[in-house]
């Protein structure tokens, strides 16, 4: 049963994300079908996701159902399809990967494309519009009760603190530890009493409202659902917002391959469909969108000023995927988790 629930959530988060090149795919199969004489169509998929998409998920199983998802969708359009999906630990596995040509597609986060965007071999196309109003960028907020007569961040040290992130990278508490070192209050490990990092954003949010801790810094779209569900929860009071940022980037080589102008059509057009649309509800996202000029500038910012500040980690402090052991020792100093 455990098994199966995960294989299930895994294929309600990622199915919008990687399962929508199927589209992209048919229309590979269709075209290459002049080259058929007859019998099946077949198709090839090589797709390669960061590991810190799956932080919370086993990998074994994240493969398996991927698997079985892209089959499945593929054999209803009337072909097989070579699928592989391999997930990596490394930034490097994933360069070398596209040095080889091996790969079609890549999923990552905005922090992993950072990390390969300077050798251009890859070209980052499309991320998830998560806003209500369908935007890509989402900004990071710290939370204090109403009632609390804190009025800025210097007001909260010595206080307890909850951190939730969006993705593996943890780039609230980096955001978070930045701000501090703009105002000059040293780093969140020293300035808070106790900073906790609960796997879930209603996990920051509800404590704080109900006066359990001081002070929370979540994403502005967990914060706006947690609100649809509770309008109480809108007398929290927010003392600080990062500058927008996108959370995710799905890229493609930059070596064009066969159809991937088709490809990246299909995944645009996923929520014309309905089935798309019942998709991409229950990743909670509107569409996917393609990535404008300046969409990842913020994030590059964040990270630059993140990696000059004194004893941090270079590029990942607190990925509990990719990073090293020893990256996430000094990370996790003096910060505790649920």
């Amino acid at each position: 049963m455990k098994l199966l629930r995960a294989h299930w959530l895994l294929l309600c988060r990622l199915a919008p994300v990687l399962g929508v090149s199927l589209g992209g795919v048919a229309i590979e199969a269709a075209l290459a079908q002049q080259n058929v004489s007859g019998g099946i169509r077949h198709s090839q998929l090589r797709g390669v996701s960061s590991s810190v998409i799956f932080s919370t998920v086993n990998r074994n199983d994240a493969r398996a159902a991927l698997k079985v998802w892209f089959d499945i969708v593929a054999r209803e359009r009337g072909f097989l399809l070579d699928s592989t999906v391999d997930i990596l630990d490394s930034v490097t596995e994933i360069r070398e990967r596209l040095r080889s040509h091996s790969v079609e597609l890549v999923t990552m986060g905005a922090v992993d494309y950072l990390d390969l965007e300077s050798g251009n071999l890859v070209v980052p196309v499309l991320t998830d519009a998560r806003s209500s109003q369908g935007g890509a960028l989402y900004s990071y907020v710290l939370l204090v009760n109403s009632s609390s007569g804190a009025t800025s961040i210097a007001s909260l040290q010595g206080k307890n603190l909850l951190v939730a992130s969006r993705d593996g990278a943890n780039t609230g508490i980096v955001w978070l530890d930045v701000f501090l070192g703009q105002q000059k209050l040293g780093r969140a490990a020293s300035f808070f009493a106790s900073v906790k990092a609960p796997a879930k954003a209603q996990a920051c949010i509800l404590p704080v409202f109900f006066g359990a801790v001081d002070a929370c810094v979540v994403d502005e779209v967990s914060l706006n659902l947690a609100k649809e569900m509770n309008p109480q929860l809108g007398r929290l009071r927010v003392l600080a917002r990062s500058r927008p940022m996108i959370e995710s980037v799905i890229a493609v080589p930059a070596e064009p391959h066969p159809y991937q102008k088709e490809l990246i059509d299909s995944m645009l057009s996923l929520h014309e469909d309905p089935r798309g649309r019942q998709l991409l509800m229950v990743f909670k996202t509107n569409r996917l969108v393609r990535i404008q000029p300046g969409d990842l500038d913020s994030a590059r910012e964040l990270w630059r000023d993140y990696n000059r500040l004194s004893g941090s980690a270079p590029s990942r402090p607190l990925g509990p995927g990719p990073a090293t052991a020893a990256e996430r020792d000094q990370a996790d100093r003096g910060k505790e988790r649920y």
